[in-house]
């Protein structure tokens, strides 16, 4: 059939020419848009009538493979999209010092804010407080612990500081010194005391030690003066006087005491004593015994420390409590808080930074990213799924669709032309 005869007429110009077109196109775009459905819909499986086999392709495509789907796309998220070294890259170009500084000002004027609210600051005092005891346990049982094992230096640290800034440069008062005195003087300083001294230092040996050294030691006149007292004779008749009477050897002693002033010279003797005039090597033996004693004193009392510990429970929280709510931010001065963000910002800084990587490391596992996209997409509806793929491709798909119309139209005018050369 020729080209003339092809258009001879209306009815075969309608049906040669105009219709295969428009049939072709409209068969291609109603195809395509059906398989497009046959995507999402139907939503539900379908059976055929009075039996149990399921009409092919019932559900839709999407919903059928929703939890194959579900972990595809987790997958491709997890190991492609959002990596763990992705995520820590991102992690470190956001920690900066300016953006960790507007973080640690956001939360501490946060916190002031807080304070300023009777009845929140109320609450926090008696949360905190009931959690005062357990973590007060639980931090002086992690020190001690650390200094049993040799795993910390931080109390001996911090007994080196008290050293320094507390016990070097303390100065006691005449009243506190004469309060001290007294104590010895009552405790160890008795005319009983000193009485039975003198009788343990009086022996024979010590008596002969002593006339020996002044023979040695003393100039030719005093060993004569001594030879003329007769030191050795004194020294035993002291002591019999000391046994036989003991009575008056202690009034004696006593009003010796008394008239020359003991107590009150102790007094002045630890009133006047300063550590720092003391050697510097001396001070330096004295701070290490003074660190080793009280760390070996820790340790071994560790459990009566923990027993004292929570008996203050009570104590504890009731002093936690009441400096919370009579904490004014306002007392605070602007330059300490000032520079309390600045340092705790520039703590929290050097910290993420280093540490960013192995924090990502930990927590990405324990989030279960890869679990919680699955599920996610796993519990979605299959209107609630189709409703996501069409806002995400509705332009492709409608393209689609129209591409698939155009395909059918350039069907129609091949078959016009297989029309016109094929009879």
């Amino acid at each position: 059939m020729s080209f003339e005869a092809l258009f001879s007429s209306p009815t075969i110009i309608f049906w040669k020419v105009i219709f295969p077109p428009l049939f072709y196109g409209f068969h291609g775009w109603l195809a395509t848009k059906m398989a497009v459905a046959a995507l999402f819909r139907p939503y539900n499986p379908h059976y055929f009538l009075f039996t149990k086999i399921q009409i092919p392709l019932t559900p839709g495509i999407f919903p059928k493979r929703k939890t194959k789907l579900a972990q595809a796309v987790a997958s491709t998220i997890t190991e492609t999209l959002l990596t763990a070294e992705d995520i820590t890259h991102q992690a470190e170009l956001l920690v900066t010092e300016e953006n960790i500084y507007l973080a640690v000002n956001l939360f501490i004027e946060s916190i002031l804010r807080e304070f300023r609210d009777i009845d929140k600051i109320h609450r926090l005092a008696s949360d905190i407080a009931d959690l005062s005891p357990a973590i007060l346990e639980h931090i002086v049982n992690s020190l001690l612990s650390e200094l049993e094992n040799n795993e910390s230096k931080k109390i001996g640290n911090i007994l080196d500081k008290v050293f320094d800034e507390v016990i070097l440069p303390a100065r006691i008062s005449y009243e506190q010194a004469s309060n001290i005195a007294g104590r010895i003087m009552e405790e160890l300083v008795t005319p009983q005391k000193v009485r039975m001294t003198l009788l343990g230092l009086l022996t024979p040996h010590n008596i002969n030690s002593l006339e020996e050294s002044i023979q040695t030691h003393a100039s030719t006149a005093y060993k004569i003066l001594a030879r003329i007292i007769g030191v050795k004779r004194i020294c035993y008749e002291l002591k019999t006087f000391l046994e036989t009477e003991p009575a008056s050897a202690q009034e004696l002693i006593s009003d010796i005491i008394r008239r020359f002033a003991i107590k009150d010279q102790i007094s002045v003797q630890i009133a006047n004593f300063d550590l720092r005039s003391l050697p510097l090597q001396n001070i330096a033996n004295l701070k290490s015994s003074f660190v080793t004693l009280t760390e070996s004193f820790l340790v071994g009392h560790k459990q009566d420390i923990l027993l004292a510990v929570s008996r203050i429970e009570s104590e504890a929280r009731q002093t936690v409590q009441e400096a919370i709510i009579h904490f004014n931010p306002a007392t605070i001065p602007l330059t300490w808080i000032a520079r309390a963000k600045k340092d705790f910002s520039g703590f929290a800084y050097a910290y993420l930074k280093r540490e960013i990587g192995e924090l990502i490391s930990k927590a990405l596992p324990k989030l279960g990213m890869y679990s919680l996209i699955s599920n996610k997409i796993d519990l979605f509806s299959a209107p609630q799924l189709e409703s996501l793929v069409q806002r995400i491709c509705k332009n492709e798909l409608w393209l689609l669709e129209i591409l698939g119309g155009i395909i059918g139209l350039i069907l129609g005018f091949f078959q016009i032309i297989v029309n016109a050369y094929i009879p």
